[in-house]
C-alpha cells in the first residue's frame, strides 16, 4: 500500500463526522486490529493435524508465547496466553509500523500506551480481587502487620497507581523518540540528495530502521513481562 493511498484512506477517514480532529495513529491501531484478526482467522479456518502454511505459523507463535508466559507465571500462565500474547502481538506491531513509508507507530501517541497501560492496571486489580476478595485483597495492599498499614497501604497505593505511568511513558518515548530519529534522518537524507544531486537519496535512516524493529520487539516484550509481573502479584497477593 503506497504512501499516497495511506494518505487518501487517512482522509476519507477524517471526513466522517466527528472524526476531523483524529489521531493519525487511530486508524493505524485499527488497521493492526484488522489484520492481526484476518491473519489469525486465515490460519485457522481450516485446521489440520499436521499443520502448514498460515496454520503452522500461528501455532508457532501461540505455543512461543504461551511457553514464554508460563515461565514468567508458573501458576497457571497459559491461560492468560490469549490476554498476554494478544497484548504482545498487538504492540509489537504497531511499535513496527512507522517504518513503513505512510504509516504512523499508534505507540508513539501517549493517549495509546497509557490506555494499554490501564487494561492492565483494571485487569491486575480485578483479578486481585477476584482471588482474595475485597477485604483479602485491601489487607494484602495494607501489608503485615496490620498495625503499619497507616504506613504501607500509602506506599503500596503509590507504587500501583505508578505502573500504568511506567508502562505507559516508558513504551511511548521509546518508540516516539525512534519514529522522530527516523523522521529526521530521511530528511536530511533528501536534503543531500538535492544538494548532490545524486540519483538516489541517501538512505541514511536504514540503520535505525534495522535498529527500531529490535527495540519494537523488546519494548513489546519488556510490556509483556511486567504485565505478566504484575498479574502474577496480583493473584499470589505480593506487592
Amino acid at each position: 500500500m503506497g504512501e499516497e493511498h495511506v494518505a487518501t484512506i487517512f482522509n476519507a477517514i477524517r471526513a466522517i463526522p466527528g472524526f476531523q480532529h483524529i489521531n493519525p495513529g487511530v486508524p493505524a491501531s485499527w488497521f493492526v486490529i484488522i489484520a492481526l484478526g484476518v491473519v489469525c482467522a486465515l490460519g485457522t479456518r481450516r485446521m489440520q493435524r499436521v499443520p502448514s502454511g498460515l496454520q503452522n505459523l500461528v501455532e508457532w507463535a501461540y505455543e512461543s508465547l504461551a511457553s514464554f508466559i508460563e515461565r514468567l507465571m508458573p501458576e497457571g500462565g497459559r491461560r492468560w496466553t490469549p490476554f498476554l500474547g494478544t497484548l504482545f502481538l498487538y504492540i509489537l506491531v504497531m511499535n513496527v509500523l512507522g517504518v513503513i513509508p505512510g504509516f504512523v507507530s499508534p505507540t508513539a501517541n501517549l493517549n495509546m500506551t497509557l490506555s494499554l497501560a490501564l487494561v492492565v492496571f483494571l485487569t491486575t486489580h480485578v483479578v486481585g480481587v477476584a482471588h482474595h476478595g475485597g477485604i483479602g485483597y485491601l489487607k494484602n495492599l495494607a501489608g503485615e502487620p496490620l498495625i503499619l498499614a497507616p504506613l504501607m497501604l500509602p506506599v503500596h497505593l503509590i507504587t500501583e497507581l505508578a505502573r500504568p505511568v511506567s508502562l505507559s511513558v516508558r513504551l511511548f518515548c521509546n518508540i516516539f523518540g525512534e519514529d522522530k530519529v527516523v523522521g529526521s534522518l530521511i530528511m536530511i537524507g533528501a536534503l543531500i540528495f538535492n544538494a548532490a544531486h545524486y540519483t538516489l537519496p541517501l538512505p541514511l535512516q536504514l540503520p535505525i530502521v534495522l535498529l527500531a524493529i529490535f527495540t519494537g520487539f523488546v519494548q513489546a516484550l519488556v510490556f509483556l513481562m511486567l504485565s505478566a509481573s504484575y498479574i502474577a502479584g496480583a493473584i499470589e497477593g505480593g506487592h
